[in-house]
């Protein structure tokens, strides 16, 4: 079966492979702790002791900008020239230009149930998977928003890395940094992406349901704040795999890589609906957005890219939209036809996604999968 791959991003969920990754590596030399000379951004910092403000969001600016993770109960903020996105309903990425771009610095956070580990059992976990051979990985004590935290330094796998796992109520919080040198000229723009992200993080997303909104000290009781309209709808639109085989060839005994046996207009076989790096994405395909919940269009469309994401929607207020594709209008029944949808579910006319989106909230990863009746 295929799985979501992204390249280093999904490193922290792939120990095996970062294990076995380590001996074909160039060992990274030593790496400090995360100096504290970057501050944070004003509304984060208290005046009189330039010390974080927990218990509390932020607010978008022309430096960084705000990214609330109701599901997962936390909020955070992030330069803003990164880019984020959703991969499940566990995981976040910051990246910046492209989802593949591994020479500049970026950020992974995954949120799992802790079980019976503790923090130290958990930070022990790590560091024996992506200790280098023989050398102590830089082990420090922090805190996140009043939790306690271990932060890991000086770690191997397919890149050099600095990992922070913290635990909040019943849940382990993973944060997985690309790490880079002094000497390196990304080194800057790592220890901002480190300090912004680590030092604004805390466990209370709903202490800001308007990002752009002034500080309510600044603003009249009877003032209405408006939503600037700040979120955004991003997804890939991929060819979904599955070598069945052809038309009068004899029924595979075995299920085929990437498929799975359901009867359907293609056959007893259908791609799995599972996105793999190897499956390349859908250009020129129209994805339209609606307002309120599918069935929905009218407001905005896109034709899909393939050099980076399929397709990104921009300057939306809070609210519930609809994202959804036609393959029977022109220029997607040219591009897409014949074939069937195999994600989010297995469909041959319009599929569509519904998204509600707090202010400010940026979505990611709402795809769509198709697989083509004469192709693999």
């Amino acid at each position: 079966m295929k799985t979501i791959l992204f390249s280093h991003f999904l490193i922290f969920a792939a120990l095996v492979l970062s294990a076995c990754s380590q001996a074909a590596m160039a060992l990274p030399e030593s790496r400090e702790t995360p100096n504290a000379e970057i501050k944070l951004p004003a509304d984060l910092t208290d005046p009189e002791s330039d010390q974080p403000i927990t218990g509390k969001c932020g607010r978008n600016s022309d430096e960084v900008r705000l990214l609330i993770n109701a599901v997962q109960g936390y909020c955070l903020q992030y330069p803003a020239e990164y880019d984020v996105i959703h991969p499940n309903e566990s995981e976040i990425m910051l990246f910046r230009r492209s989802v593949l771009n591994m020479r500049e610095p970026s950020v992974g956070i995954k949120v799992h149930p802790a079980g019976e580990a503790t923090l130290e059992q958990a930070a022990d976990q790590i560091a024996q998977v992506y200790a280098i051979p023989g050398v102590e990985p830089i082990r420090e004590s922090l805190t996140i928003d009043g939790e306690a935290a271990i932060l890991l330094a000086g770690l191997s796998g397919q890149d050099p890395n600095r990992q922070v796992v913290v635990r909040h109520k019943d849940q382990l919080y993973h944060l997985f940094f690309i790490e880079f040198n002094k000497s390196d000229p990304e080194y800057a723009r790592f220890e901002t992406l480190y300090n912004t992200v680590i030092q604004s993080f805390n466990f209370n997303p709903e202490s800001n349901a308007c990002p752009d909104c002034p500080l309510d000290s600044d603003t009249d009781a009877d003032q209405t704040q408006e939503d600037p309209g700040s979120a955004g709808i991003s997804g890939w639109v991929w060819h979904d795999l599955c070598d069945s085989g052809k038309d009068g060839e004899p029924v595979k005994i075995k299920t085929p890589e990437g498929c799975m046996e359901d009867v359907s207009a293609l056959g007893n076989y259908h791609a799995d609906g599972l996105m793999s790096i190897n499956e390349p994405l859908i250009g020129g395909v129209v994805v339209m957005l609606g307002e309120g919940k599918c069935p929905s269009t009218g407001m905005s469309e896109q034709s899909t890219i393939i050099t980076d994401l399929s397709y990104y929607f921009t300057g939306l207020k809070a609210g519930t939209y609809c994202v959804s594709i036609d393959p029977q209008r022109e220029p997607n029944l040219s591009i897409l036809r014949p074939g069937e949808w195999t994600y989010p579910a297995v469909e041959q006319g319009v599929i569509g996604t519904t998204v509600t989106l707090y202010s400010g909230e940026y979505r990611g990863m709402v795809n769509f999968g198709w697989d083509y009746q004469f192709q693999p």
